[in-house]
């Protein structure tokens, strides 16, 4: 099986993709309602300017990292545990973040506890 570099959404609408592998990154921007699904690896997800996506990770994606700005309605579903009946989680990916100012003039942001 051949694996591809990189895969681009970019303006889509109400779309599904499912791929096998890619060696770097799935980047979505500008697009709404859409879903991206890995069934091998991907090491990163980038989400710019997008609202609705759900990613679903494989197994062997389970540790990539995705990358988010300007988006909303974010989740990502990923396998309980190992081999094809295990149930699937789906949590979302936080919006909003609260940001202080340290006493060492060191901004410190952390998620919202609205996510919990």
């Amino acid at each position: 099986k051949a694996k591809a570099k990189a895969m681009p959404l970019d303006g889509c609408h109400n779309t599904q993709v499912v791929f096998e592998s890619l060696l770097s990154s799935c980047e979505v921007v500008n697009c709404k309602r859409v879903k991206v699904q890995t069934k091998g690896s991907c090491l990163a997800f980038a989400v710019d300017k997008t609202d609705g996506i759900t990613v679903y990770l494989s197994p062997e994606s389970r540790g990539a990292q995705i990358v988010t700005s300007k988006s909303s309605e974010m989740n990502v579903s990923f396998p309980d545990g190992p081999g094809e009946d295990a149930d699937w989680i789906e949590l979302p990916i936080p919006e909003q973040f609260v940001t202080t100012v340290g006493d060492d003039n060191k901004l410190r942001s952390k998620v919202s506890e609205l996510y919990g």
